[in-house]
């Protein structure tokens, strides 16, 4: 039976912004969840958290974050 992993795009530091655009391969790996259900529940909670905090790139990050199957193809490192 397979878990559900929450994905958030990198932060390039160096430009202030998220890396959006990277294979999800190369996003951080957050928590690891028995179902999307608490996976997704855990990823508003954080983004509610974040809101507070005006200009938080965290909030931002939250938001684009995404739960997937822990065996989904597309976390694969891409072949060269």
């Amino acid at each position: 039976m397979a878990g559900w992993i929450l994905l958030a795009p990198s932060i390039d530091c160096a430009r202030r912004g998220l890396q959006r655009e990277t294979p999800l391969s190369e996003w951080e790996r957050g928590d690891h969840f028995s179902s999307r259900a608490s996976c997704e529940d855990y990823r508003a909670t954080v983004i509610e958290t974040e809101k507070s905090d005006s200009g938080n790139i965290y909030d931002e990050r939250y938001s684009y974050a995404i739960c997937v199957e822990d065996d989904d193809p597309r976390l694969k490192e891409p072949n060269p």
